[in-house]
């Protein structure tokens, strides 16, 4: 495998990954934000997406960063595998998961580095609510990001971190053989950092505002297939037996969940600024279908779900309100806006 188009080699210290499904303006604002890092000339921008596409991903945006590349993969079935080849070809030591619809601040890439500098495996942001207007927003941000969001601690070593915007020293990563597999479901893959020995650091100078899944069906069905997604990664070497008696288990899961939460929104601030009493029906859905969806993954494995749960990540625009929508689309300053005048380097 090798790039179809890239900038000249420079010597960078961070690749941001970032897969491509649609057009350009799909992933402009995510990478915007990465071309404005206090870093940026120290970082390279990898975008994955299939030979038909790599026209629209030929952007003079990308010159301002520090190198980029456009990597192509026969078809894109997972994220997981976008990321996958990416990883592969980056040239940087420090890779960085990005989403199309998770905007990294100015100084994120740098505190990132600054904490891969110390011995551990991957490093952990802080994450934002990027679309709060919503209560089914806020349940999903709650559901997927509570660890993240507003922490007690500053730095230092955390369990886990964000899944899809957590970064990884690449060294560690290209260790994996079923690398594709382990990043499926990257709590999975914290798990056996943490059994290896390894650590993770949480930089709460590295932040990201992440836009959350605001429409009923959507959440609905992206918690189940979540959940199935979790179990059948975390039992796939367990016995029968064992899968059997945690799946019979699944209220379990919701109720430790939830008492999770309530451990995590300990100040009143919290609680009011997540509207957590308000959205309490809408996560109480969410950990019931996760929760179900999990038991049915350590039982059946992971069928086709990777594939479906797929559209929710790579195409967030189909799963969010009209408001939270616009907040997806660039706003670009007029300077920058020229910048899509000139044709890019290639």
């Amino acid at each position: 495998m090798a790039p179809a188009k890239s900038s000249d080699p420079v010597s960078v210290d961070v690749s941001a990954i970032l897969n491509m499904v649609g057009d350009f303006a799909s992933i402009q604002k995510t990478v915007r934000h990465l071309c404005s890092q206090t870093i940026r000339d120290r970082l390279e921008i990898v975008i994955i997406t299939t030979p038909d596409k790599v026209p629209l991903a030929l952007n003079a945006v990308l010159d301002r960063a520090g190198a980029w590349q456009v990597v192509t993969i026969p078809e894109m079935p997972t994220a997981a595998a976008g990321w996958v080849a990416g990883i592969h070809q980056a040239r940087a030591p420090v890779i960085a998961m990005c989403e199309d619809h998770s905007f990294p601040e100015l100084n994120w890439a740098e505190a990132l580095l600054d904490s891969h500098r110390e011995h551990c495996a991957a490093v952990a942001p802080v994450v934002s609510n990027a679309n709060p207007r919503s209560l089914i927003s806020w349940a999903n941000f709650l559901l997927c990001f509570l660890d993240w969001y507003s922490p007690e601690q500053h730095n230092g070593p955390v369990p886990a971190g964000p899944g899809h915007n957590t970064s990884y020293k690449r060294s560690v990563l290209l260790e994996y053989k079923d690398l594709e597999e382990w990043l499926s479901s990257e709590r999975v893959l914290h798990f056996d950092f943490a059994a290896k020995g390894r650590t993770i650091l949480l930089n709460t100078r590295a932040a990201t505002n992440h836009v959350n899944i605001s429409l009923p069906g959507s959440y609905l069905a992206q918690s189940f297939l979540g959940g199935r997604l979790f179990g059948a990664s975390r039992a796939a070497k367990w016995s029968r037996m064992k899968a059997v008696i945690y799946a019979l288990g699944f209220p379990l899961a919701a109720a430790i969940r939830l008492s999770r939460i309530l451990k995590v929104l300990n100040r009143r601030g919290k609680r009011q600024e997540s509207r957590f009493f308000a959205a309490l029906p809408w996560i109480l859905a969410g950990l019931v279908c996760h929760a179900l969806g999990e038991a049915l993954g350590y039982l059946g494995g992971v069928g086709n779900v990777r594939q479906r749960y797929m559209d929710f990540e790579t195409r967030r625009s189909e799963h969010v309100n009209e408001h939270d929508r616009r907040i997806l689309e660039d706003s670009l300053p007029d300077n920058a806006k020229t910048l899509r005048q000139f044709p890019a380097k290639v």
